[in-house]
């Protein structure tokens, strides 16, 4: 049970939710608001170079048309990231991220700007799996119709050769 310090300590704002009307919510306004579309550009940045307009058809493309963001608002963004030193402009007019940039979205020195999007590798796999057996240790009701599938699956991972 929530105590009203402990609302105040996780940012809860009692009074959005009172006032929270779904139908005038604008998802693009409070994303742009709150910095959410900067932190995108850089992302969408460290897997590849882009132009102003390759980010807004990969934004549109990204939300499957829902949202189309206006050059009215990509390129400000791209010239205060510019400003900023968290992007630059190469010859062939796209955008490239900085290793300033690539550390404002946590990127660690070293580490590949190219997310694997195509195939997972052993890690990723193994905390895929954690997070459903945690659900599954939540939601331990419904399992006994499963249960001989989670001792096939658990005999399998148990001969998996950990060397």
């Amino acid at each position: 049970m929530f105590r009203h310090d402990d609302e105040k300590d996780m940012g809860f704002n009692r009074d959005f939710f009172r006032n929270f009307d779904p139908g005038n919510f604008n998802f693009a306004k409070n994303f742009r608001r709150h910095g959410g579309m900067r932190y995108y550009v850089l992302w969408l940045l460290s897997q590849k170079n882009l132009r102003g307009s390759e980010i807004i058809e990969t934004v549109q493309r990204q939300t499957m048309g829902w949202w189309r963001p206006s050059p009215g608002t990509i390129y400000p963004l791209l010239n205060a990231l510019l400003k900023d030193g968290l992007i630059k402009k190469e010859e062939d007019l796209r955008y490239s991220l900085t290793p300033e940039g690539a550390e404002e979205i946590g990127l660690r020195p070293g580490q590949s700007k190219k997310v694997n999007t195509e195939g997972w590798d052993v890690d990723k796999i193994i905390t895929e799996m954690e997070g459903y057996i945690s659900y599954l240790e939540d939601e331990q009701g419904g399992l006994k119709e499963y249960s001989d599938r989670i001792k096939e699956i658990a005999d399998r991972l148990s001969k998996l050769k950990l060397e």
